[in-house]
């Protein structure tokens, strides 16, 4: 790779993984854009979830006094059978397709809170074990889930930095686990050694600044930004990549 485009990747992760730490999602999203205008689509997958698991560690780190392990625990029990899955489904199913169900899905739980007549308004713990399942399915073939993730996991009794700090927990497993399958079918990470080098840092650096400004933002207009953007996502996951994909 150019100098210039480890340079332009190494001051994207460092963005993106600070926006990621104020508002929970997103950044990792915009990461993965940004890593595909430059890098194969084969080895954009692997390599981001090597980025994103030094960035998920740091925030996990950083908040580990907020994490919810009522939930984490139920979302990690399935994981690792969704991720044999979505290795085997990685060759077969269109990316377009998962792109647009994953940002309906996320419009549709975004507009729940607003619909009176569902008395539902927030995901029970149980639900956090099929989701598990799901993300590690999903995170081998879209490469990133914090839109579905970070809609489910808004709740009345989670804090921001409980939102955030679990969100990162749940990327340190899903990267994890993702990396291990992408090595065992036999990705070389190795041949992108100078990029990883250079962007891991960079996150870990990005997650840390992002983690006082975490600090700094109200409650209330910190729900607001989060869900902003999550819509935001879904729409570009629908419209950009999904439906351009498929009719273009």
């Amino acid at each position: 790779m150019e100098a210039f485009e480890i340079v332009l990747l190494t001051v994207a992760a460092f963005s993106t993984s600070a926006l990621t730490a104020v508002v929970g999602a997103g950044g990792g999203t915009a990461l993965i854009a940004l890593m595909l205008f430059i890098m194969p689509p084969a080895a954009v997958i692997p390599a981001h979830g090597i980025v994103q698991l030094a960035a998920n560690v740091t925030r996990s780190w950083l908040l580990r006094r907020y994490l919810a392990w009522p939930i984490i625990w139920r979302f990690s029990l399935l994981l690792p059978l969704g991720v044999v899955l979505g290795l085997w489904l990685f060759q077969g199913l269109p990316a377009a397709v998962i792109q647009l169900l994953i940002g309906g899905f996320v419009l549709i739980t975004l507009a729940l809170p607003f619909i009176k007549q569902i008395g539902i308004r927030e995901t029970p713990l149980w639900a956090f074990i099929p989701v598990g399942f799901v993300t590690g399915c999903l995170n081998m073939i879209v490469g990133v889930i914090a839109p579905i993730l970070g809609a489910i996991i808004v709740r009345r009794d989670l804090k921001k930095e409980e939102i955030v700090g679990t969100l990162g927990f749940f990327g340190v497993i899903g990267n994890l686990f993702k990396i291990t399958g992408f090595t065992l079918v036999g990705f070389s990470f190795a041949k992108y050694w100078p990029l990883l080098a250079a962007m891991v840092p960079a996150a870990v650096l990005g997650a840390r600044v992002g983690r006082v400004l975490l600090s700094k933002v109200d409650e209330r207009v910190f729900l607001i930004c989060f869900r902003l953007m999550l819509g935001m996502l879904a729409l570009k996951l629908i419209i950009v990549d999904g439906l351009s994909a498929i009719f273009t």
